[in-house]
């Protein structure tokens, strides 16, 4: 079996927010890994979307419980190494519960307005499209992943050869940019020479998956 799930341990809830089922983001997450329709009309699209909402974005997104999934998953899903890389990291509400644990942490976004309403200026910021990271290849000990639109080849490249992929959707199956588990571990599984395997769990009305893979000599 290629996810195991875990006991979940913070009760379920489900989010009261309208759902993203419907929404252009998640069509736009679902053509991106299926289709390979992302380009750089594609990417002004979504850079205008969320620089726009950049300057509210953490007044209602800002409290304990939407970090209990990223809690959850770092605390049960076996995920160790000392360089993380939060992508998709918006105004760092996930990243700033990463600075603690890890020896290096890396915000980036593709909106720079985001980055620039940062909860953890402190942390380094770049500004760059996902589809094409800044980053050396074989470099990276964990990715998370949270409320991202999901590329593949850029995560597998930087990726360690022992590294994690940690997705996170903090509203469940509601979360506008969604994934399921499975579909994550299939996705990443594309490559030739490399399977995926991961744990989940739900949290909260969120859910989590730690993703790693394995090489296949």
């Amino acid at each position: 079996m290629k996810i195991t799930y875990l006991p979940t341990i913070h009760p379920r809830s489900k989010s009261v927010r309208e759902s993203g089922s419907n929404s252009r983001m998640r069509h736009i997450t679902r053509d991106v890994v299926y289709k390979n329709l992302w380009n750089s009309d594609l990417a002004e699209e979504v850079k205008k979307l969320f620089d726009e909402k950049a300057d509210s974005w953490s007044t209602s997104r800002n409290v304990p419980s939407r970090g209990i999934p990223v809690l959850d998953a770092l605390e049960r899903g076996g995920v160790h190494g000392k360089r993380i890389v939060d992508l998709g990291a918006g105004t760092g509400l996930a990243t700033q519960l990463l600075v603690n644990n890890y020896q290096s942490v890396v915000a980036l976004d593709i909106s720079k307005e985001m980055l620039k309403n940062s909860v953890t200026p402190e942390t380094p910021q770049v500004c760059a499209d996902g589809d094409c990271l800044p980053l050396a290849s074989n470099s990276v000990d964990v990715f998370l992943v949270m409320n991202m639109i999901l590329f593949p080849n850029e995560i597998e490249r930087c990726l360690k050869d022992e590294g994690f992929l940690v997705w996170i959707s903090s509203r469940g199956k509601e979360t506008p940019i969604y994934l399921s588990p499975e579909e994550v571990v299939d996705l990443m599984s594309a490559n030739n020479g490399v399977s995926w395997s991961g744990i989940s769990a739900y949290a909260l009305e969120g859910s989590w998956l730690v993703a790693r893979r394995s090489v296949t000599k």
